[in-house]
């Protein structure tokens, strides 16, 4: 089992639930050395046309009001009172896109590490979502986020990265790993290596292959893409839960990932060293 998470969402971002005392308290009890709280960023509406925000936040994200008078402060509490016991980091995962890249530097700032987790992605001027747009042609859209996000060196890690197979459409209109989706795998691992980016197995994917795969398979993580990412030895890999309830830290989802890697001889990683900013 693993002893470490670093990828956590709190009810900030109003589509999962807990304080960051819930998650870390069943993080001891599950006998994790270290937690890093990792819930999702303000996004300006302004970075996107209002039909284009309303759509890729169905839910109301992180106010940044909340971000700076909540958010940050129960993060430095939760570090204090715990710092005999685990170690507590704090974090977001954020987007990139070209309008609001201006924002990473003082995310970055604000805390120990940042996630990069691209559920939507700017494509020939138009914003597409990554549950429901990606195709043979838009997948292009995802891979460029993917690496201009990684090429910043703001990110530690890249999660759910094979994410664009959610709902992908290949020329055939079939969700099949064709040589579009090999093409950017590849790009991806190669990306995140030059950049000493780790990528995250995501074990919130088996959840939400449950409620959305008709077939009843895995949506992500993708087998296709972690058999590609076996080829390169020198990729960083950690598990991550992706928790949206401090239930999922150490749940089944979990297991069933470490087993999935296991069974492809991944070779993963107990813990992820955090990145030093040049800027800070």
């Amino acid at each position: 089992m693993i002893k470490a998470n670093y990828h956590s969402h709190l009810f900030y971002c109003n589509h999962a639930v807990g304080n960051a005392k819930d998650y870390i308290e069943v993080a001891l009890k599950a006998g994790f050395k270290e937690i890093g709280i990792t819930d999702h960023a303000p996004v300006f509406a302004f970075t996107m046309t209002e039909q284009e925000y309303h759509k890729v936040f169905y839910h109301k994200p992180m106010l940044l009001d909340q971000m700076y008078q909540q958010y940050l402060p129960e993060l430095e509490v939760a570090k204090k009172t715990y710092k005999n016991q685990i170690k507590v980091l704090s974090g977001f995962e954020t987007e990139y896109i070209p309008a609001n890249a201006f924002f990473l530097p003082v995310l970055r700032k604000a805390v120990d590490y940042l996630n990069l987790g691209v559920h939507y992605f700017e494509y020939k001027n138009k914003i597409y979502d990554t549950y429901h747009d990606v195709n043979y042609e838009t997948i292009y859209g995802y891979l460029d986020a993917c690496i201009k996000g990684m090429e910043t060196h703001l990110f530690n890690t890249l999660v759910h990265p094979d994410l664009f197979m959610f709902s992908y459409q290949s020329e055939n209109g079939k969700r099949v790993f064709d040589e579009h989706c090999e093409y950017v795998t590849k790009r991806i691992i190669e990306c995140a290596i030059q950049n000493d980016v780790y990528l995250e197995i995501n074990a919130n994917g088996i959840k939400n292959s449950k409620r959305f795969s008709k077939e009843g398979v895995w949506l992500y993580p993708n087998k296709e893409f972690w058999m590609l990412v076996k080829q390169y030895p020198s990729a960083k890999i950690i598990i991550g839960a992706d928790a949206h309830s401090p239930d999922d830290l150490a749940g089944d989802n979990v297991l069933k990932v470490e087993q999935f890697a296991k069974d492809l001889k991944l070779n993963v990683l107990s813990f992820m060293e955090v990145k030093k900013y040049e800027n800070l």
